[in-house]
């Protein structure tokens, strides 16, 4: 992974704010929802938009080579579990996810594994066998940061200690963190904090011909 530091002015940080303000409750989606509570909404980037030719100008930086661009604009009200994003899965070409943090909350992070995934059951088989056949922890990230939302229930045991950390991203305004979609990652678990009910985030998933140097 890459910290991305200081990539957007305050003034283009605004500018995707107002995107999000002006457009979610019309043009946004539902990306997951439990019991009637939406828990992430995502609004897409209009392709050749003001914001969506800031995101191009960024991408550029690091894949000269570009195939395809996903960006959203998104509000969660949770804590992702440990997973790989599924972006471009069914095509054979690198795939990238960029997140960039619209606001500046040392209790925000995203927490990047250098393990990796062809998809997420493959991942949730890594799982599986490492119930089965546990061997000594690799670290004690769970102590160390808010994994809380990572306990797994089934083996009384933190799946993160057994994994080779790569990175931790936190939140910083108008910066963000670059990694290969198929790493291990997750959010840090935010919610605990009272103080927080939501957080906002650009997401932008990339499709390059070749490899980025990271």
């Amino acid at each position: 992974m890459q910290i991305l530091n200081e990539i957007f002015s305050a003034d283009q940080v605004d500018i995707f704010r107002d995107y999000w303000n002006n457009n979610w409750n019309k043009k946004s989606f539902i990306n997951w929802e439990v019991n009637g509570e939406v828990l992430d909404r995502r609004l897409i980037l209009v392709k050749n938009s003001k914001e969506d030719k800031i995101i191009q100008e960024v991408v550029h930086r690091y894949c000269k080579d570009p195939i395809d661009i996903w960006s959203a604009y998104q509000r969660q009200n949770f804590a992702h579990q440990i997973h790989i994003d599924d972006y471009g899965i069914e095509k054979n070409h690198p795939c990238y996810t960029m997140v960039f943090s619209m606001d500046t909350v040392p209790e925000f992070k995203t927490i990047v594994w250098k393990e990796t995934a062809a998809n997420n059951k493959a991942l949730h088989e890594h799982v599986q066998r490492w119930g089965e056949n546990r061997t000594e922890k690799i670290s004690n990230i769970s102590e160390l940061e808010d994994l809380e939302h990572t306990y797994d229930e089934n083996q009384h045991d933190y799946f993160a200690d057994y994994l080779h950390l790569d990175g931790i991203y936190t939140y910083k305004s108008g910066s963000g963190v670059l990694f290969n979609a198929r790493q291990y990652h997750c959010t840090s678990n935010w919610v605990k904090y009272s103080k927080f009910s939501h957080r906002e985030l650009l997401q932008v998933h990339i499709m390059c011909k070749h490899p980025i140097e990271i």
